[in-house]
């Protein structure tokens, strides 16, 4: 496969951003170099990502402050941050099917004639009233794309930035712009990311469900096949360590918790450590309930 950069765009704090990144993580394979891009952003996610660059787990971090309107959309003055011959703009408000990024490029190779391939579905795209969904395995072509996520070419966007130096942001999106005056398709592969209402974009407040709240487990097969790992060994927690302040804690281990009565994973037992003071915490992730 062809190289590629991605760039994520982040604006909903260190929980969307954690889940954005492990996301890409786990659906694209190798070669590919991650960045991440965020303006005004807090100091815990500031904090997050040195974390993560200094672990190597992104390879660069542009962060910004004041007017973010130019950089809403577009790739023009971050580019530089990753490598690549195609470029990938996604913010973390996405879900990834794996193969996405490999799709994709695949999709662009067969088609040089497209110049932007959006994986989100563009608020203009109809299916038509009364006829049935159908699974698309190429791409579309549309009038306009939503710009959440993604792929184009490297040496598009270069040229693009070049003719935008000194010149003021009009309305619409200008590589659109660009790309049309030059011939070029924008196109949608659907299927394969999925864009999320700002009601499902992971927050601090998932982190806080009380146990009675949760769902009861359906019995150890089904259990060990929804529950999901919250923190990795290695992983850096954005939790305040109450001897010396430091606002993160290292994961040293994870292990599974069971209910008593069925013997049935029912969520997770994390042990964490202070890397300024080397004080150790234990923190539980409880995600079902046990019926009784």
């Amino acid at each position: 496969m062809s190289s590629a950069g991605i760039v994520v765009f982040t604006s909903h704090g260190v929980p969307a951003l954690r889940a954005a990144l492990r996301g890409i993580r786990e659906t694209v394979a190798d070669p590919w170099d991650l960045a991440v891009y965020a303006n005004d952003c807090s100091d815990l996610v500031a904090t997050y990502l040195v974390r993560q660059y200094l672990r190597g787990r992104i390879s660069a971090i542009q962060l910004e402050s004041g007017d973010s309107d130019g950089l809403r959309f577009g790739l023009e003055r971050v580019f530089r941050l990753v490598d690549g011959e195609y470029l990938v703009r996604v913010d973390d408000t996405l879900e990834y099917q794996p193969g996405w990024l490999e799709r994709s490029i695949a999709a662009l190779e067969a088609d040089p004639d497209i110049g932007c391939l959006s994986l989100v579905q563009p608020p203009s795209y109809h299916r038509g009233r009364g006829r049935p969904r159908t699974v698309h395995v190429e791409p579309l072509i549309v009038e306009s794309l939503d710009m959440r996520c993604y792929v184009t070419r490297r040496e598009l966007v270069a040229r693009h930035e070049c003719e935008l130096m000194g010149e003021e942001e009009g309305d619409g999106c200008r590589f659109e712009q660009y790309l049309y005056a030059r011939g070029k398709k924008l196109a949608y592969l659907p299927g394969i990311v999925t864009g999320l209402a700002l009601s499902e974009v992971p927050s601090a407040r998932d982190a806080c469900a009380h146990e009675a709240d949760l769902p009861a487990h359906e019995g150890a097969a089904g259990a060990m096949q929804h529950l999901e790992q919250a923190y990795d060994l290695g992983d850096d927690v954005l939790l305040t360590c109450m001897a010396c302040g430091s606002n993160e804690l290292e994961v040293l281990a994870a292990r599974i918790r069971f209910c008593e009565p069925h013997q049935v994973a029912i969520g997770f037992w994390y042990e964490l450590r202070c890397p300024e003071c080397n004080e150790v915490y234990y923190k539980d992730d409880y995600q079902f309930s046990c019926p009784g």
